[in-house]
């Protein structure tokens, strides 16, 4: 569900996130419900004010039970360091609120149940995201700093990898507990949606590869001039979509689409750079009218 709108950035709580704020009210303790939403938001407002510090633009916001999908726009020059720091702003953030909650708490001496709540909230926050393998902040770091000798797009394999791996565990686990009478199955819908989310950010290793081969290229154009920088056109439809298109580029030049309707007539030009913001942000299946529609006002 859309919750807002503030600039270029919009706010979604999925449904998941709404699910459990009921089920939570149902059972009669909104204040937890509260300090779940307080938590969460915290943690993924840090990631999109350090992007925003760091010049990259905050697209869209989703906020899940225990995080959230931030879309970002990576700006020109950017280094893998910012996306380090970008992902460990949110466990830092859940780590700064869940130490100020264990002070309350002993200075309290004997702390509300909301109170213990939101500290241990926060504390699952900050570690599980810590894991190395993507989507989780972890993976990010490790896709950071592995990228200094694997690049981008190997980086990207490992860390998807690794959150699958998470997925797995997450998902055997629940429901062995569950066969036993443990626990409830949380967990496996936990690990089914870690799984499918860390296969999506494996999908966008040949983009990371483009990406790396473009960040590059930029570094050369600084020292000298690239001597296989010829330009390609390619002619599209409108409605094809931006993964599709990216097939058909040029590796040795800088590409520029023509965008062609159905009578003939030239609706647009968009270049390489575009098309590559856009898939590195999530757009996937975005189609080149939406692109060159651009974001809507609010």
């Amino acid at each position: 569900m859309r919750a807002g709108r503030w600039g270029t950035t919009t706010f979604i709580l999925n449904d998941f996130f709404l699910l459990l704020l009921g089920l939570y009210f149902l059972a009669g303790v909104l204040p937890q419900a509260l300090m779940l939403f307080t938590a969460v938001a915290c943690h993924e407002g840090c990631h999109a004010l350090t992007a925003a510090r760091l010049g990259w633009q905050v697209k869209s916001m989703e906020l899940f039970p225990f995080g959230g999908v931030a879309r970002l726009q990576r700006p020109a020059g950017w280094h893998p360091r910012e996306e380090a720091l970008i992902a460990l702003a949110g466990p830092a953030a859940s780590l700064f609120l869940a130490a100020v909650a264990t002070l309350v708490v002993n200075l309290a001496g004997t702390p509300p149940v909301w109170l213990l709540f939101f500290r241990q909230v926060n504390l699952i926050l900050a570690f599980f995201n810590l894991w190395p393998g993507l989507p989780l902040d972890g993976g990010r770091i490790y896709r950071a700093w592995r990228a200094r000798r694997a690049g981008q797009a190997r980086a990207t394999v490992e860390g998807a990898y690794i959150g699958q791996a998470l997925g797995l565990l997450l998902g055997a686990g629940s429901s062995i507990g569950f066969y036993l009478h443990l626990m409830d199955l949380q967990g496996l819908v936990l690990g089914l949606f870690i799984f499918y989310s860390a296969r999506q950010e494996g999908e966008m290793a040949p983009y990371m590869f483009w990406q790396d081969f473009w960040r590059r290229r930029g570094v050369r154009r600084k020292t000298g001039p690239l001597k296989t920088g010829k330009v390609f056109w390619l002619v599209a439809d409108p409605e094809l979509p931006l993964s599709q298109l990216m097939r058909s580029f040029a590796p040795g030049s800088f590409n520029l689409v023509a965008i062609v309707g159905r009578k003939g007539r030239l609706e647009g030009i968009v270049t390489e750079t575009e098309v590559l913001e856009e898939l590195l942000s999530g757009g996937r299946g975005t189609t080149l009218t939406s692109l060159l529609k651009g974001p809507k006002k609010p």
